[in-house]
């Protein structure tokens, strides 16, 4: 039972229940575009938050931190979109397949 990180260019992970998947991904929230959880199946969404990058500078970009664990073994999947709140365009997605496996 740990954490489990995961990077954006990842698709599938396999974990143990119990265990929490962190994926960070980036962010600028000047820009209005924010990451936002679209599905979790299988999965409990524990926190989203934002880290800013370090120097804080105005317009820099920073990592949202979005920290999953599964709710049963068996097949979870992971979906969120990069897109402003108002609107309806996507700017990017992002999908993470997860196979959870009985904890020993």
């Amino acid at each position: 039972m740990g954490e489990v990180h995961v990077s954006p260019r990842d698709s599938e992970v396999n974990v143990s229940l119990g265990d929490e998947v962190v994926v960070p991904l980036p962010e600028n929230a000047t820009t209005g575009y924010r990451w936002s959880v679209q599905r979790a199946d299988g999965l409990e969404v524990t926190s989203s938050g934002y880290e800013a990058g370090q120097p804080v500078l105005p317009g820099s970009g920073g990592t949202r931190v979005v920290r999953v664990r599964p709710t049963a073994a068996g097949k979870g999947l992971l979906e969120l979109e990069l897109k402003r709140a108002w609107a309806d365009d996507v700017a990017d997605r992002f999908s993470l397949r997860v196979t959870v496996t009985a904890a020993h």
